[in-house]
């Protein structure tokens, strides 16, 4: 079973459950009248054993993970070339515009876990669906992809199989999922600085992606013939691991300095 259908497994077997056993992980007790559709996907991901943003707010998981958890994506609403996919972590706006235009893009009123697609709908499972917060449970849903009240997708950076890795071979043309899992990885290394081109959200290997790859093969020193093979694959993912370790360590550095100011200011006499 791949990480996705771990978490959509895991996801299924919550249909029907209330709100306490999730507030209780989260808060550490049943915070009650309080919203919990985004506590629920944390959770999904927490049982999962996927590295994932922690948090009660429907739109923290792009704004706070986009580029380092996973990657975002506009509603087909908003831009008609995304492609939702099973396993993305979808975010609604209910004034049904594609999102609030007062706030930032990833600002959302409520948050879900994609289990299927078909040409015309998202099939979702969601927390906190159908009634109040209290008595609200997980439910199945579903919309139309072109809906307004969908505001985007966020991709989580699900790891690929060894064995599936291991024969990847991609090249100028190819157009399938793993394209789209390999693409990802490249917007992610755009954003966290590790390469500079730039390459479309598009499960299609095209010149944008050739050039990232010969960029990537050029930085690493390996053969560069524009083939996204194991090697390749290989050091753009430890690339992006080794800058994501270096950004949690430089958070972890900054709040030992903050605690340290705090205890220093808490001694001073006034």
């Amino acid at each position: 079973m791949n990480e996705i259908e771990k978490v959509i497994s895991i996801a299924k077997e919550q249909i029907g459950n209330s709100a306490e056993k999730y507030r209780k992980w989260y808060y550490g007790y049943n915070a009650q009248d309080v919203a919990w559709c985004a506590v629920f996907v944390s959770w999904l991901f927490s049982q999962a054993g996927i590295d994932m943003v922690k948090t009660d707010g429907a739109g923290c998981f792009a704004r706070e993970g986009n580029g380092i958890y996973g990657v975002w994506y506009e509603s087909e609403y908003s831009d008609r070339s995304t492609t939702p996919k099973v396993g993305d972590i979808v975010t609604f706006v209910w004034n049904y515009a594609g999102r609030y235009y007062q706030n930032d893009k990833y600002y959302s009123d409520h948050v879900g876990i994609v289990y299927a697609v078909d040409d015309s709908y998202i099939y979702t499972i969601e927390g906190n669906a159908g009634a109040s917060n209290d008595t609200s449970t997980v439910k199945y849903k579903s919309y139309s992809r072109t809906s307004g009240a969908i505001n985007g997708y966020f991709r989580p950076n699900y790891k690929v199989s060894e064995s599936e890795e291991n024969t990847m071979e991609l090249q100028k043309g190819n157009k399938n999922n793993f394209v789209l899992a390999y693409k990802s990885l490249l917007i992610q290394a755009k954003t966290l600085g590790i390469i500079s081109q730039k390459v479309d959200e598009s499960n299609s290997f095209g010149d944008g992606t050739y050039k990232a790859t010969i960029e990537i093969q050029k930085k690493f020193n390996l053969d560069v013939d524009g083939i996204a093979g194991v090697q390749t694959i290989t050091a753009l993912r430890n690339a992006i691991n080794n800058e994501l370790t270096q950004i949690k360590k430089s958070k972890s550095d900054r709040n030992i300095v903050l605690d340290e100011v705090i205890t220093t200011v808490g001694k001073m006499k006034v």
